[in-house]
């Protein structure tokens, strides 16, 4: 495999910090508010408004019960693991989506912290083929073997900065996971093709064709994971699943500034403004797939990976009606990176084998159109998560969480 000067790699063997703390402590440090000095006081408009790089879906659909087949096989997650080698409990912590026989692609924030340490307590197993994940008992290790993966190496892009201040940056929000053995050996896990730069020009024109500002738009995209979930915002043992409305770059709502000229996201949000759907804290890294209608009748129903999800707002927040947490999720633009994945992995994307997908999401999972009396036909009044990935950068020690000012004074 070619490898280049400015290849950021890290293998696997991670040191783990010192904290006793299990991981229900962990997870709780990750979920609730904290108080980092006597004299410091969280303003809600602040938590709501700032970029969170962090993810989880909310409002969708338990994808168990829409299919007996798998509804999304390209659909990975990185475990987080337990600090202490004598506590085994274990639960999703980031997604990641299939690409190939031995590859995977995510968020570059599930791989390093902001300021590029590895991120210690997400471990080196991925679970793939299935959509249950043993996340309430917090022992997702426990699984038929033949789900899981190990992550021999781990590749974030070179120009990856996590930062959240003065001005909200997180470009480049993507990294690469080689695992050791098939995907393929398990026979439910499959590779999806991502988008290419000319299907991703394709894509935009459809956002500008279908998206309408505070009104009912088309839900042209789809996403998942296993991220917090509605009431108590804890992540499923199934994989939750929803769809969205791509929305032009230059329409993006973020309630914060980023460069819309130069940075490689998609947007995306709720196709219905009568409910509120999104990803949040756990999705981080998962898969954002549109279909190209040209190839519908392949054996791949046309199913592209455009994005993966890299940051938005604050979920509870958003669910609650916060007017500054009203804003739209960004993903990754993976058609932006086409050439960088083909570099790092040595693959010919264009010649990777077509997979046979049996379900085709996009009839499965509601719409959510108005109904005749003006409302919102089939909502999810109740909410919901999915997607794999913890609260990223500095959500894994006290002192990273000092420098998000969501969370600091």
């Amino acid at each position: 495999m070619p490898r280049d000067k400015n290849s950021v790699q890290l293998l696997i063997k991670y040191s783990r910090h010192d904290s006793k703390a299990t991981h229900k402590d962990i997870m709780k440090i990750q979920l609730t508010p904290i108080v980092l000095a006597a004299a410091c006081t969280i303003s809600l408009s602040a938590h709501a408004r700032d970029p969170q790089i962090q993810a989880r879906v909310l409002n969708g659909e338990d994808a168990t019960t829409l299919s007996n087949s798998l509804i999304a096989p390209w659909q990975a997650s990185m475990l987080a693991e337990a600090d202490s080698s004598d506590y085994s409990a274990a639960m999703s912590a980031c997604g990641a989506v299939i690409i190939s026989e031995f590859w995977a692609v995510t968020a570059a924030h599930c791989v390093v912290n902001n300021d590029l340490s590895p991120v210690a307590f997400i471990g080196n197993t991925l679970i793939a083929g299935t959509n249950t994940i043993k996340n309430t008992t917090q022992n997702a290790k426990n699984i038929d073997p033949k789900f899981k993966f190990t992550i021999v190496e781990k590749i974030y892009h070179e120009g990856y900065v996590g930062k959240v201040e003065p001005i909200f940056k997180a470009d480049n929000d993507i990294a690469l996971l080689r695992v050791n053995r098939s995907f393929l050996e398990n026979g439910l896990a499959k590779p999806i093709k991502i988008a290419t730069p000319e299907e991703q020009v394709n894509i935009n024109q459809d956002f500008q064709n279908t998206w309408n500002t505070g009104a009912y738009s088309k839900a042209n995209l789809i996403t998942s994971g296993w991220g917090s979930t509605e009431p108590d915002y804890e992540s499923p043992n199934n994989l939750r699943i929803v769809k969205l409305g791509g929305i032009p770059i230059t329409q993006c709502n973020t309630k914060y500034e980023f460069d819309k000229d130069e940075s490689h996201f998609i947007c995306a949000d709720s196709n219905s403004p009568d409910i509120k759907k999104d990803v949040c804290r756990g999705d981080s890294g998962g898969p954002l797939v549109w279909q190209n209608q040209s190839y519908s009748s392949d054996s791949d129903l046309g199913l592209r990976v455009i994005g993966v999800t890299s940051n938005g707002p604050s979920c509870e927040y958003k669910q609650a009606g916060h007017t500054a947490a009203q804003s739209n999720g960004l993903y990754t633009e993976l058609s932006s990176y086409y050439n960088w994945i083909e570099a790092k992995t040595g693959l010919t994307l264009s010649e990777v084998k077509t997979s046979t997908f049996n379900v085709d999401p996009f009839e499965k999972v509601k719409e959510d159109k108005p109904d005749s009396k003006g409302g919102n036909g089939g909502t999810n009044k109740g909410g919901s998560g999915g997607g794999g990935s913890l609260p990223i950068s500095g959500l894994f020690s006290l002192a990273a969480l000092a420098l998000l000012r969501r969370k600091a004074c």
